[in-house]
């Protein structure tokens, strides 16, 4: 199932997509979202003007994915709890996982996302309008002058722990309102407060020296024979001997590519060599070299290559 969406503020989404609304107290409201063959709600808490916290619940037999035009300064977090994914936009792709907070700024922007069929997803969204927080785009101009940023943080257990404690928030009534918001404040400052000191390290870190770029090296070997289930990025950097910034910057500085840009390289290469032998069709290459998603795979081939996988078993 596809939804395609064009937004001026937070109130777009629920219009464009016709979302069905079951309850609306004065600053609370669910919405039962348009699904075919499934289903999924949207508890929407409206915290003050321009700032919003959601709690997303779906479950489809078949993919659903959103296309959704950004069209107003949006700054968004949000956290699945469970469920499975990916999302992209400006030619980047992001998963889109349980446990790992996605923070993003867009403007002017397409994204794309899709959830995998057959799997819960529950997410908590925090959603903001920067039209209404304008000390903040003042204080944050390196952010917000682009069109598009994104900071993921993996199993961060102290994010964890606010999630939790908002969504087993103990009050109701005004007192509830005034929990979830000050627990979204403490969520948006920690991300902030985030890219602040990662600025820092970046510009502190020293340039590559001869066993830097030996431990990369090691890095690179250590994916070419791990590809199809790679470490994390942290398990790989204690692997190497090398903190996790400087594996980062430093592979792409090194090699020309991100560590996840070139492990999806190589699951391409060993895919494409899998279908021109004829080893297997379409889906059971995808899941040879690690995709359960099957239009995953093909959208991320057809970027690496330009065509369809499809395309090499007519040939």
């Amino acid at each position: 199932m596809n939804l395609n969406i064009d937004t001026n503020d937070l109130d777009s989404l629920y219009s464009e997509i016709e979302c069905r609304q079951l309850i609306m107290p004065s600053n609370q409201k669910t919405y039962s979202l348009p699904i075919h063959n499934g289903s999924g709600n949207i508890e929407r808490q409206l915290l003050r003007v321009g700032m919003e916290m959601n709690w997303f619940q779906a479950q489809t037999n078949e993919p659903l994915s959103l296309r959704c035009n950004v069209r107003y300064p949006h700054l968004e977090l949000f956290y699945p709890l469970s469920g499975d994914g990916f999302w992209a936009t400006n030619g980047k792709e992001f998963s889109l996982a349980a446990n790992t907070s996605n923070f993003l700024f867009a403007q002017n922007t397409k994204i794309y996302s899709e959830l995998t069929p057959k799997e819960k997803v529950v997410m908590m969204e925090l959603r903001i309008d920067l039209r209404h927080f304008k000390q903040l785009i003042a204080e944050n101009k390196h952010l917000f002058e682009q069109s598009f940023f994104c900071q993921q943080i993996f199993n961060p257990s102290y994010i964890h722990r606010l999630i939790e404690q908002i969504k087993n928030c103990p009050y109701t009534g005004m007192l509830k309102q005034l929990y979830i918001e000050g627990k979204a404040l403490e969520l948006l400052t920690l991300h902030l407060n985030g890219i602040e000191l990662e600025e820092k390290k970046k510009k502190a870190a020293t340039k590559l020296n001869e066993s830097d770029i030996h431990a990369l090296y090691h890095a690179k070997e250590i994916l070419n024979n791990c590809w199809r289930y790679p470490p994390s990025i942290l398990a790989l950097s204690k692997k190497i001997g090398l903190n996790d910034y400087k594996l980062k910057y430093g592979f792409k500085e090194l090699f020309g590519t991100t560590v996840f840009g070139y492990v999806r390289n190589l699951r391409m290469l060993e895919a494409r060599n899998i279908l021109e032998q004829g080893k297997a069709n379409v889906s059971e290459t995808a899941l040879m070299v690690g995709y359960q998603n099957l239009s995953h795979f093909a959208t991320l081939f057809r970027k690496t290559f330009g065509y369809n996988p499809s395309e090499i078993l007519k040939k």
